[in-house]
């Protein structure tokens, strides 16, 4: 049989429970319980990964070999190492079941060999899942607890602060404390934007031209410039501000109330950003709590709203002055960055060119790509969709993956050398009964042993080139239909409006760059 163990662990450790503990105990139990009928024994782990969700390297690589037919049996040290949400687990289970894989789990003692092994199992996924979400809504409850009583809740300490451990009732709290030469360098931004009425396009060209960045050495990009200017951290907990909070809808604690916005204190928000794995999505204002802060502003009130007050003038209509380029929102540069779209009046017309926008953000030490025509990458991209236009097959060139690899002859030759050892431990065998109790049985066996594992090796491989077989074949057939897809997409290219022309695109095309010379396309 082949066997998988997989492992999980939310946060490094190596303690009992740690991935490493997990694969021995599997592994001791497979050997104690399977002896001599354990052909293989891979492992499978995600270390600091949680169980809330399938989106882990590891599981997807079990999940994928399983699929493939490559697995017999599954151990697991604890259902929930597996996954805590009911529903991920029974779609696992059921990838499971339809290929016939045995599943065990050591601690809950689950065998699905049995009806009330199969019962359990589901119980135990779902008070898996209840434990989880008990979990987050404590730890959630406890954050916007603290954030109420002004504290730090946890991430990197804001702009023009650094973090501070204090301790209050006998507890230790984090909270924030002014950095005088970085609160100084925000008040001189702040300064700057409202004393001259930039926009923040104008500001960031003005820094990257006068060869002002960050604290880390990079040019500022307008993303962090908004983002320093609409901090609430750093700016004084008065009436107004309060008022202003109020007004956005926010939730404003019954704790701070209004008399209490006296100034003296800053204002801490929590619930500004939702954590979506890795990424940080920003809340709409009713979700964000409201309070006075444990810490010390370093902005006036009068200076903060009034920066706030200018986002609220600088807005702009978004409709379409000029055409849509074909390529806009799609194309990179070949150092991965997106390129914008740029145009300058000429007195022949409006000229249009793509261009990396790290270079524009960061100057030409950080990309010495130039910039491009529209018309010329946009002509090279048509000329690719007509050629897929009148010949689908063509897609092959751009589907990430050529002409599959039947690898017959080496799949006969590993077939071949299979039968071939099959045969000599046949006749070992034959061999060792004939010397049954005579000193030369010790050297057939040990013969017979290193052969079964020469062939153990070569069944691996030859299990591993028919993975590779079957996954350029469904690669080869995946692309034939995006091939009939993309080309009913771009079929008439030419009748549809600009926007709806770049919209098709971003459609069918996965990846497009351009690296000064030839624009790569994947479909």
């Amino acid at each position: 049989m082949r066997f998988a163990t997989y492992g999980r662990k939310s946060v490094y450790s190596d303690k009992s429970d740690s991935v490493d503990n997990q694969e021995r105990m599997c592994r001791e139990y497979v050997e104690l319980r399977f002896q001599g009928k354990v052909d293989s024994f891979e492992t499978y782990s995600d270390e600091g990964m949680t169980g809330a969700n399938t989106n882990r390297p590891g599981l997807k690589r079990l999940l994928a070999d399983v699929g493939d037919g490559l697995v017999d049996a599954l151990v697991v040290y604890q259902l929930d190492r597996l996954s805590r949400d009911v529903k991920d687990f029974a779609n696992i289970y059921a990838s499971l079941e339809e290929k016939g894989v045995l599943f065990l789990s050591l601690k809950e003692s689950i065998d699905t060999n049995t009806p009330i092994g199969k019962a359990m199992m589901f119980i135990t996924a779902t008070f898996a899942q209840m434990e989880r979400e008990t979990i987050a809504a404590r730890v959630t409850d406890n954050l916007s607890g603290l954030a109420r009583k002004g504290f730090w809740t946890g991430g990197k300490a804001p702009q023009g602060y650094t973090l501070e451990r204090i301790v209050v009732d006998g507890k230790k709290h984090v909270t924030l404390a002014i950095d005088p030469d970085a609160a100084a360098r925000c008040q001189w931004i702040f300064d700057t934007f409202l004393d001259n009425g930039y926009t923040i396009g104008h500001m960031q060209t003005l820094f990257r031209n006068q060869g002002i960045r960050t604290e880390k050495g990079c040019f500022f990009s307008a993303s962090q410039l908004y983002q320093l200017l609409t901090m609430p951290y750093c700016v004084e907990a008065s009436p107004e501000v309060y008022d202003f909070f109020s007004g956005k809808g926010c939730q404003m604690d019954p704790g701070s109330p209004r008399e209490k916005w006296d100034g003296t204190h800053g204002v801490m928000v929590y619930g500004r950003t939702d954590q979506k794995g890795r990424k940080a999505i920003r809340q709409p204002p009713d979700r964000w709590v409201v309070c006075i802060g444990h810490h010390k502003p370093f902005l006036p009130a009068g200076r903060w709203l009034a920066a706030q007050e200018r986002f609220q003038q600088n807005t702009f209509c978004k409709t379409m002055k000029y055409d849509v380029p074909l390529l806009k929102g799609v194309v990179r540069c070949k150092c991965g960055c997106l390129m914008s779209v740029a145009r300058k009046k000429l007195k022949s017309g409006i000229l249009s060119h793509y261009s990396c926008r790290k270079r524009n953000q960061q100057g030409i030490e950080a990309c010495d790509m130039k910039f491009v025509k529209c018309d010329i990458l946009d002509g090279k991209a048509l000329a690719i969709f007509r050629e897929i236009e009148s010949d689908p097959k063509a897609i092959m060139k751009y589907a990430g993956t050529g002409q599959p690899d039947d690898g017959g002859k080496r799949l006969r030759s590993l077939e071949a050398q299979a039968a071939r050892l099959q045969a000599k431990i046949s006749r070992l065998t034959e061999t060792l009964s004939d010397a049954e109790g005579s000193s030369a049985a010790k050297y057939i066996i040990a013969q017979i042993e290193k052969e079964d594992l020469n062939l153990g090796a070569v069944r691996r491989e030859l299990d591993i080139l028919k993975l590779d077989m079957r996954r350029n074949s469904d690669m080869a057939r995946t692309a034939e239909g995006r091939a009939e897809e993309i080309a009913r997409l771009i079929r008439g290219l030419d009748g549809f409006s600009d926007v709806e022309r770049n919209a098709i695109v971003r459609e069918a095309v996965q990846e497009c760059t351009w690296d000064g010379e030839t624009l790569f396309l994947r479909f």
